[in-house]
């Protein structure tokens, strides 16, 4: 069958990255120029140069509109800011001979006002666009930081200075600023709440933490102005409640004096105005203590009883309330016991709580006595489990850990135990070990797989084919191996075979491959074959037959799904092709005011690949991300060849980002999953192209190549991997030998009249074959070649 047609539906446009992109803007502009504009009213700019060659700030630090200033003289050392000229590198002196702009209009006339011309200064430009960005965005930056304003001021700052390339030990003291920026925020916000909530306890913490800080700011003074309201009114309501509980008139009396003092409403003193009246009334007592026995609350009768002996109540009266009060004090006690227990959740306090309920003669229908019961119940299986979880932890030390079967059997049980644990509520803090062990697991089986796994597939004969007479010339003689021809040499061992097998069949393998994803490691899926061998159809698929891009798509919902009690995913995606040696964002392809700049592959200090510039787009659920490949897919550039009426002219990557936060340790983990459809593989008299088509696949050639030379050298242990030989190669970098799991699919057509492109294929992914990677997280990995193909 050919290729087939990709799947997906074409995607809305996210936000996330207009959002962005907007912030940086709106933050170098907030920070760059006035708001008007300039104009000739407008203040005269002040002087950015100084008299004396001695000042704090070297003259490198000027505007970049206007290019680096430095005295010849020996120049002091900067103070300890951001450093702004790291990047920047001196260009011939005939270049300082530009027309001036505005800006170095200003710093002409600063120097011309400046008595001591005897220190001669020098005018640089700015070698690149990228260093003049890299400075603009830092001087940008120090001026943020500087005018001290909001924590998302300098956030967006920062992240403007990050997208221009800044190196991370540039923004360290911008960072420091923006965590004591939050710091006071905080502060002041808690300033805030705290006197609204008129919490005195509250307002002594945060006025604390303020002045710990250092804050002095009108929040902080109308803080201090609540809390001394406050706490003589805190004081007075502490008091009323212990004459209340002592029974005593007198007390409550002096009590309510002072509350008055202090200012407590009507509404917070009538209760305690009624108990007063009451003992002033031998009726007011009777009722009061009657009332009191009825509700058998422990309080009330203390109070009564002495109201009604100072009111002179009937004795016998006051002796049934004693005797109620004598019975009913133990299981007021037990059950503040109990509350205590119940906030606390720990086992030992609870099981003391409860035994001093029984003790003391609660009901066993005691709300209280049956919460603490079934919240011991609860902390007994989360210590059950958690004993369980502890105990498949120290058998997967004793597993094999270089029998595949082994290893699956230790991971199965570890996560079972883990998972119950999770769902009882055993907290994560305590699951981490088990967590890191599991992970860990997993990815030794995929290891034992092989770190770069090949699978072939042989489609069946085209009608074309049949027609053209052609006949097969691949059978499969065992699950893991394809003869082509009769010749022994063109036996081929891989991972798997499927002859062509069904779609489900193929992507079976590669749920693993998003576990691996989503516990924080790269993963990258490919297809390689000569035009029309069905890598399209095996990675998009047809609508009924999906292939693996969707599939994959489907999987990562549905396993972030099944973990979101306990983190929180957020996935963003991009799709690109390469054409022509040239990076095409698919996103906004044919839409220029949208794209942001010249696409640029770079690499950092772990080895991870990202490209500048590119659209990125978070997906909320699977139809998100499914619209948004379906968008890109149908802007790839295609074109007709002998081998294929729809022939891919493009090497198409869809890259989906992972990160994954815990939501009780904050711990992140950040994966990255790379699924590429390449471009077909033939010879150029095979696909008879002609024109620019030709050279479509002149440079569709050169890149295999290059990709082939790469496989080789990590085959052959170079030194130096040709990886910068090539666009393909370089965005491929963390997906062979580098800290990634990789599965590679060669497509192959059975026709004889292919068998030359189909030995070629086979060859070609023989060699990818005996790569072996040494797979780390969040870091780089050794490469070494192993011994046999198979």
């Amino acid at each position: 069958s050919p290729e087939g047609s990709p799947e997906g539906s074409p995607g809305k446009d996210g936000d996330d990255a207009a959002t962005t992109a907007g912030e940086s803007a709106s933050v170098a502009g907030s920070i760059e120029g006035s708001p008007e504009g300039s104009s000739s009213s407008s203040p005269k700019p002040k002087k950015i140069l100084k008299k004396k060659a001695s000042t704090d700030r070297k003259m490198g630090d000027a505007s970049p509109e206007v290019g680096v200033l430095k005295p010849q003289a020996k120049a002091k050392k900067r103070a300890p800011t951001l450093k702004v000229d790291a990047a920047v590198e001196k260009k011939p002196k005939a270049k300082a001979k530009k027309k001036a702009g505005p800006s170095m209009a200003m710093m002409m006339e600063a120097l011309g006002d400046d008595e001591d011309t005897s220190k001669e200064l020098r005018v640089e430009e700015m070698p690149t666009e990228d260093t003049d960005l890299k400075v603009r965005a830092l001087e940008r930056l120090n001026a943020v930081v500087e005018s001290e304003g909001s924590p998302g001021e300098l956030e967006a700052a920062i992240k403007v200075a990050q997208a221009e390339g800044v190196e991370e030990k540039d923004l360290v003291a911008a960072k420091q600023s923006l965590e004591a920026l939050k710091e006071r925020f905080g502060a002041r916000d808690a300033l805030r709440q705290r006197s609204r909530d008129r919490d005195v306890a509250g307002l002594k913490e945060a006025i604390q933490k303020a002045d710990n800080l250092g804050l002095k700011d009108p929040e902080l003074d109308a803080a201090r102005k609540t809390l001394a309201e406050e706490e003589p009114r805190q004081r007075a309501r502490e008091a009323l409640q212990v004459a209340k509980d002592s029974g005593n008139p007198k007390q409550l009396k002096v009590a309510l004096e002072g509350a008055k003092a202090a200012g407590l409403g009507a509404d917070e003193t009538a209760e305690f105005q009624e108990l007063l009246a009451g003992a002033e009334s031998k009726d007011k007592s009777q009722a009061a203590l009657q009332a009191a026995m009825a509700d058998k609350s422990v309080p009330q009768l203390k109070f009564s009883i002495q109201q009604a002996k100072e009111a002179g109540v009937d004795p016998a009266e006051v002796a049934k309330a004693e005797a109620i009060l004598k019975q009913e004090e133990p299981k007021h006690l037990a059950q503040g016991q109990l509350e205590e227990a119940l906030e606390k959740g720990s086992k030992e306090a609870l099981e003391a709580a409860i035994c001093a309920g029984k003790s003391a003669g609660l009901d066993a229908s005691e709300p209280l006595l049956r919460d603490a019961e079934a919240t011991l119940h609860k902390e007994l299986e989360k210590e059950r489990w958690l004993a369980s979880v502890n105990k498949a932890l120290e058998e997967t030390m004793l597993c094999n850990m270089g029998d595949i079967d082994s290893v699956r059997e230790a991971k199965k049980k570890l996560n079972t135990a883990i998972v119950e644990a999770t769902k009882i509520g055993v907290s994560e803090k305590d699951l981490i070990p088990a967590e890191v062990r599991r992970k860990k697991l997993h990815n030794t089986i995929e290891d034992l797989k092989g770190s770069i796994r090949v699978f072939c597939r042989i489609r069946p004969l085209s009608s074309k084919e049949t027609s053209a007479g052609d006949s097969n010339i691949c059978r499969q003689p065992d699950l893991m191996s394809i003869q082509v021809g009769e010749k022994p040499e063109h036996n081929f061992k891989f991972d798997a075979v499927f002859t062509p097998g069904t779609q489900d069949e193929i992507f079976e393998d590669c749920r693993d491959l998003v576990q691996s994803a989503v516990d924080g490691y790269n993963v990258t899926l490919f297809a390689y074959g000569q035009t029309g061998a069905g890598k399209t159809f095996t990675m998009a698929g047809v609508p009924g037959q999906l292939g693996i891009s969707p599939r994959t798509i489907q999987e990562i919902f549905d396993v972030t799904n099944r973990n979101k009690d306990r983190f929180e995913y957020t996935i963003m995606a991009s799709m690109l092709e390469l054409y022509r040696q040239e990076l095409v964002d698919l996103l906004v392809k044919g839409n220029p005011a949208a794209a942001k700049g010249k696409l640029k592959i770079r690499d950092d200090k772990t080895g991870a690949v990202a490209v500048e510039h590119l659209t990125e787009e978070e997906c909320a659920n699977a139809q998100d991300l499914e619209k948004l490949v379906e968008k890109g897919t149908t802007a790839r550039a295609v074109a007709a060849t002998m081998m294929n009426s729809e022939s891919s002219r493009s090497h198409l990557i869809i890259m989906i980002r992972i990160v994954g936060t815990n939501r009780e340790t904050q711990e992140k983990t950040r994966g990255k999953i790379l699924i590429v459809d390449l471009a077909g593989s033939e010879r150029l008299g095979k696909s008879q192209t002609t024109g620019d088509a030709q050279k479509e696949s002149i440079e569709i050639n050169k890149s295999l190549t290059a990709l082939g030379d790469v496989i080789e050298g990590l085959t052959q242990k170079w030194k130096a991997v040709p990886y910068r030989n090539h666009k393909l190669t370089m965005l491929m970098q963390d997906a062979l030998g580098g800290s990634a799991k990789t599965l590679m699919f060669v497509n192959c057509s059975p026709a004889n009249s292919n068998f030359e492109e189909t030995v070629n294929s086979l060859k070609y992914a023989q060699r990818a074959k005996n790569i072996t990677n040494t797979v780390v997280k969040a870091g780089r990995a050794s490469v070494s070649a192993s011994a046999s193909s198979a």
